[in-house]
């Protein structure tokens, strides 16, 4: 799959004006979903899967390069490693891009690169500490994935769903992998950020998809730009506006293992400077992996009381 930089998926993100109409019809959601798709499968993929050398900040060998290994760290309550790793866009390549694409609204002149850091992780599949089974990454991460987030992620203090487009029935192939179940929401997150720091409300264009062979999902988050009423700072008794585009992808492999991969990039606005923001943000995403299987671990002791997985066998 050759590499490609799309206007959707970008720190940028999508203005409110853009966003579907709300009783919009299947094959025009369809559109936008496939563009998304087309410019999330090669941006994913092109992330190392060999195991990365011990070596930190090293070049990993992979069909395009494009991705850095900062390192691998270990979390109390996971059982695997995680693999750390960034990527640059440059100013360049994103001005042409917006260049391209007028109806963005986007400056060419005035477009900033972006760091996006990931992380990679591959884990047993079991319902047993340290690990969790493939259900259990559909229902937190596909299913319901912002009752998850706040609910496993100290910094997260609340999330809305502002509003949700009816996507049943669309398919969509790309190169021999049909991708359906496709959810598509409006939501925000309030965040705390550390010290003393105002709170953030990341306002949001989630969609999601599964493989039709039941191995592998995704779910994209695209920053929705201001200019809208929805998100205000006295909505959120003074939450500062802040931006993140991220891609996720959870998939079943071979050897029966469960790779997780999530990459994102983000801004966190206000008076944070942006070399700031970058020094920690790898950092930040890999402690999610800690996060998530200890909160598992303690909900299945719960059984049939568990709020989100209760109902698991």
């Amino acid at each position: 799959m050759s590499q490609s930089y799309g206007p959707l998926v970008r720190l940028w993100g999508i203005h409110p004006d853009k966003l579907p109409a709300a009783g919009a019809q299947a094959q025009d959601l369809k559109i936008l979903l496939a563009s998304i798709l087309l410019e999330t499968l090669p941006f994913i993929s092109s992330v190392p899967s060999e195991t990365p050398s011990a070596e930190p900040a090293t070049e990993l060998s992979s069909s395009s390069e494009l991705w850095k290994h900062k390192s691998a760290k270990s979390f109390d309550g996971s059982a695997a490693p995680v693999h750390v790793f960034e990527r640059n866009v440059d100013s360049e390549t994103l001005g042409a891009v917006a260049q391209m694409h007028p109806e963005l609204g986007v400056n060419p002149d005035r477009v900033q690169s972006e760091l996006w850091a990931l992380r990679r992780s591959k884990h047993d599949g079991k319902k047993e500490e340290g690990t969790a089974a493939w259900d259990e990454f559909v229902r937190c991460f596909k299913e319901q994935h912002a009752e998850a987030e706040v609910a496993f992620t100290p910094s997260v203090l609340s999330t809305a769903l502002l509003q949700e487009w009816d996507c049943a029935g669309i398919e969509i192939q790309v190169e021999g992998t049909t991708w359906t179940d496709w959810t598509l929401r409006r939501e925000e997150s309030v965040h705390q950020l550390p010290g003393p720091l105002s709170k953030r409300v990341f306002p949001v264009l989630q969609a999601t998809a599964a493989a039709l062979d039941g191995t592998e999902f995704l779910v994209v988050q695209i920053a929705i730009r201001a200019a809208d009423d929805a998100t205000d700072e006295a909505a959120h008794e003074g939450a500062i506006r802040a931006a993140y585009t991220s891609i996720e992808r959870v998939r079943e492999l071979e050897d029966g293992s469960i790779e997780w991969v999530m990459g994102t990039t983000s801004d966190a606005g206000g008076m944070v400077p942006m070399w700031a923001q970058k020094m920690g943000l790898s950092g930040q995403i890999a402690k999610d992996v800690g996060f998530f299987m200890q909160w598992i671990g303690k909900e299945r002791e719960k059984g049939k009381d568990a709020e989100i997985i209760g109902d698991l066998e």
